[in-house]
């Protein structure tokens, strides 16, 4: 039985440090097409990344295994219970609102099967509102493989995006200053 946990464990600890992982380090990351369970799945992971690094400590340390285990998961619990409450608290805006307040839509221009999609983002606490560019692929089960290929903040709040020439979209502000992106 205890050799079942230990695999189980190791199991829960690859997989939740993976999503982790690849939603952080890398440029593509992946996304649901309903807003709502992107912060439904920070949530799960925030609430299972103290469980699995502690059952990975657990697996690896053969000796005194519950001391450790307990010492990760208190040392991985208190912070990850708080980033999980925020991510709660969003996930329940975004289901009422039907919209995310942090990505709202402005234009959107299919090239190929990429959707290139501008968004208005507030970026989050640390930097103003602004323009960013997607290029957004469909996936299985709802879910999106997205990159960002351009940002640009303290900008206007209107915008639209158009395909200028092979290989070129343009960002015009509502002002009249346009951005030339190579996609």
């Amino acid at each position: 039985m205890k050799k079942y946990l230990t695999v189980a464990g190791l199991a829960l600890s690859v997989a939740v440090l993976l999503a982790v992982g690849f939603n952080l380090g890398l440029p593509i990351k992946l996304r649901f097409a309903n807003p709502s369970m992107n912060y439904w799945a920070v949530f799960v992971l925030a609430v299972a990344l103290p469980f699995a690094l502690a059952a990975l400590v657990a697996a690896l340390l053969p000796v005194k295994r519950w001391i450790g285990f307990c010492v990760v998961w208190f040392l991985c619990a208190i912070p990850c219970s708080v980033f999980s409450l925020f991510a709660y608290y969003e996930a329940a805006n975004v289901q009422e609102q039907r919209e995310d307040g942090a990505f709202m839509l402005l234009d959107s221009v299919g090239v190929a099967n990429v959707d290139y999609r501008l968004y208005l983002s507030n970026c989050g606490v640390t930097c103003s509102w602004g323009l960013v560019v997607r290029a957004e692929r469909d996936g299985p089960f709802g879910i999106k493989v997205v990159r960002s290929i351009w940002s640009e903040y303290r900008t206007l709040d209107e915008a639209q995006l158009m395909l200028a020439a092979p290989g070129v979209l343009r960002v015009v502000e509502s002002d009249g200053t346009a951005h030339d992106i190579r996609y």
